[in-house]
């Protein structure tokens, strides 16, 4: 388990090769997988000097043309930064146009599903994520029990209007939206204490600032 645990740090640790072609264009932080983009951030792979880019780039121009490229995307997904979680928890099927359209969040009857969850919340490589589901097989065989769309955004905020506390951890939510949080938070309607999720979610989130 400990060695599992450092490849998730790892991972999570390293900038994803999509970060270098994104940074020099705002409106490319926040990717859809519309084809569009998707070519230009290919074509700006490409000329990247790494094997790790140029794959990627092939990749993505593979699926914009039909093809699910199954064999590249696990050929060379953990270099791009896409864990490989136990139980298939991320597969070639949640990627469309070369991008993540889909998150399947799963329940503790996964054994990685909290890696998961954190690397969904925290990793670049999801924020293309326009489709979010939980699945569960606590009443029998594996099922969607919810599922939210919308933009990564919008999925973040509908899941934190349900109390799902865990997504304060991701840096979509800024310093000055977590100072929000904690200062219109109201012990009355919620769960669980303002310091416990402070000190279990928020101290987590590399934009907030303790006071």
């Amino acid at each position: 388990m400990e060695d599992r645990q450092q490849y998730f740090e790892s991972l999570l640790s390293s900038q994803p090769i999509i970060a270098e072609a994104i940074q020099y264009d705002e409106h490319l932080t926040h990717l859809t997988v519309s084809s569009d983009k998707g070519l230009v951030l290919a074509e700006r792979l490409e000329a990247m000097a790494s094997e790790v880019a140029k794959s990627r780039a092939e990749f993505i121009r593979q699926q914009i043309g039909g093809s699910v490229a199954e064999e590249l995307f696990e050929t060379w997904r953990e270099k791009w930064g896409v864990p490989l979680f136990q139980e298939k928890l991320v597969d070639v099927s949640d990627f469309r146009n070369g991008f993540m359209w889909r998150f399947r969040d799963h329940t503790t009857s996964w054994s990685e599903n909290q890696q998961a969850q954190e690397w969904f919340l925290t990793s670049l490589e999801a924020r293309t994520v326009t489709c979010y589901e939980l699945w569960s097989c606590d009443e029998g065989p594996d099922q969607c029990m919810e599922e939210l769309t919308g933009s990564y955004r919008q999925i973040l905020e509908e899941l934190l209007a349900a109390d799902i506390y865990e997504v304060l951890i991701s840096p979509v939510f800024t310093t000055a939206e977590l100072s929000t949080f904690i200062e219109e938070f109201d012990k009355d309607e919620h769960d669980f204490t303002l310091e416990e999720i402070i000190e279990d979610y928020i101290s987590r989130n590399p934009n907030f600032v303790a006071e």
